[in-house]
This record gives structure tokens, C-alpha cells and sequence, in this order.
């Protein structure tokens, strides 16, 4: 189904939920322009994806080489940019006295400060496309973890309420500018990142990973159609949401306790 000259960039891209993204954008007829740090994913995926794909491998935390990938973008794609899905982050399971000082510091600068130097240098990408009659989204990877932390995901769960916090402010900010900001919150999804160590988290083996790369990118493409600003992807987290809002902190904190062995 072929629309119109609409381009996406996707971070992430090279697996997981940025590759299923990527895919099911491409199949809508977007170009989509996929960014990864893994270089030889990246290929694999622009082989997949074929010619509707510019590729380009970047560590987004590196501000000089993101505005290097704009100005490159913006040469392919004519100086604008409709849609831009901030997939890329790290996760670690375990106790935070176990984990390394050196994992912690780059979880935190891959989940948060390389989303937002990628989106302020998005910007005038976005803000072209809806000077010239477009509705530019940015749509945030957000995760069940931002509705209350998760003891073992401590440094992972923080990063999300981060991202939670960054959407509503940018959403506010940029409003006046024509550029919609969104974020998608699923729970455990069934990609490599929770694969290793995640996969034992008493959370994940509790709650299991219900949802497939493909799921988050329908819920993807339906909040780059229009809101709520917070798409919390299922029933149980809704539910979730609504239970931890009522509920003392102490009987939350409790909950979070026994589920998780502390």
C-alpha cells in the first residue's frame, strides 16, 4: 500500500522492536531511515528492509556523530522528517549492588541522554515537515517499568520514568510547534534484549514476555496516528496503573517485594 513520501527514522532498528518497526513502516510505504550501533545488524536489516531503507550506523550518545547522521538524512530525504521512533536502549537485570559502574553509566546515557540529544537534533527536521503541511510525531519507547520501579530493573525502571517524564514535557513544548511527542509503554517483550540474564528476573518469570516485536510496532504506527500522549499496551498494565494509583505506597513496595525475592 503505497503512501506518500513520508520518512521515518528509527533507532534501534537493527533487531528487536526497531527492526519490526522499521518493517511494518516500510510495508505502509514510508522510507525509513534505520540507525543502529551494531553495524553488521544494520546491514542484515537493510537487506531485509530493501531500498525503502537508508541506513546508517551511529552511537547516538556521540552529539557530533548524531548531527553528522541529520545533515546525512537531511540531504537524502529533502529536509524533513515525519516520524521519529526513539527505540534504541539497554537493559540489565540483577541486583543493583552486583551491577558494574560502567553498565550503569552507559544503560543511563543510551536511555536517556542519547534519546534526547537524537530528538533536539531532530528537531529542525520535524519542524520542516510541519511548516510544509505535515504532522511529524515523535514517538518515545517507554516500558511498564515507568508506572512504579522495579527492584532488580532499578537503573532500567528509573531511565523510564525519564523517558515518561521527557514526553510530557516535550509534548507541552512542542505542541506550538506542529510536532505531536507520544510514548508506548509495553510490558516484557519477547526480544534478545530479554534473553541472558533478563530472562530469569523474577518479573519476567512471573509475568512472562506476552508480546512479540510485532505488537509493539502496531501499537507504534497507532500512536503515530494520534494519542493518548501514554499508550500502556495492555489490560494488565492499565490495570496496573489504576491499582498502584490507589493503593498505599507500602502495599505497593510490599507486592514489589514478594514478586521479586527481596
Amino acid at each position: 500500500m503505497q503512501k506518500s513520501h513520508r520518512t521515518a527514522l528509527v533507532t534501534g532498528a537493527g533487531s528487536g522492536i526497531g527492526l519490526a518497526t522499521a518493517k511494518l513502516l516500510a510495508r505502509e510505504g514510508w522510507q525509513v531511515a534505520i540507525v543502529d550501533v551494531n553495524g553488521e545488524a544494520l546491514e542484515r536489516a537493510a537487506t531485509e528492509l530493501g531500498p525503502q531503507s537508508l541506513p546508517f550506523t551511529c552511537d547516538l550518545s556521540d552529539a557530533k556523530a548524531v548531527e553528522a547522521l541529520m545533515q546525512a538524512l537531511s540531504t537524502r530525504t529533502g529536509g524533513r522528517l515525519d516520524l521519529l521512533v526513539n527505540n534504541a536502549g539497554l537493559l540489565w537485570s540483577g541486583h543493583f549492588k552486583d551491577q558494574p559502574p560502567q553498565n550503569i553509566a552507559r544503560i543511563t546515557t543510551v536511555n536517556t541522554i542519547a534519546l534526547a540529544i537524537c530528538t533536539r537534533l531532530a528537531f529542525p527536521l520535524l519542524k520542516a515537515s510541519a511548516d510544509s503541511g505535515g504532522k511529524p510525531v515523535v514517538i518515545n519507547l517507554s516500558s511498564a517499568s515507568s508506572v512504579f520501579g522495579i527492584p532488580s530493573l532499578a537503573v532500567y525502571s528509573a531511565s523510564k520514568f525519564w523517558v515518561h517524564g521527557f514526553t510530557e514535557a516535550l509534548a507541552v513544548e512542542w505542541r506550538g510547534q506542529g510536532i505531536a511527542v507520544r510514548d508506548v509503554a509495553p510490558p516484557f517483550v519477547h526480544t534478545p534484549m530479554m534473553s541472558g540474564p533478563a530472562a530469569s528476573n523474577p518479573f519476567h518469570v512471573r509475568m512472562g514476555a506476552n508480546l512479540s516485536p510485532e505488537d509493539v510496532a502496531r501499537a507504534i504506527l497507532l500512536a503515530q496516528r494520534g494519542g493518548p500522549l501514554h499508550r500502556y499496551m495492555t489490560g494488565s498494565l492499565q490495570l496496573a496503573r489504576f491499582l498502584v494509583a490507589l493503593m498505599p505506597n507500602a502495599w505497593t513496595r510490599r507486592a514489589m517485594a514478594m514478586i521479586g525475592g527481596y
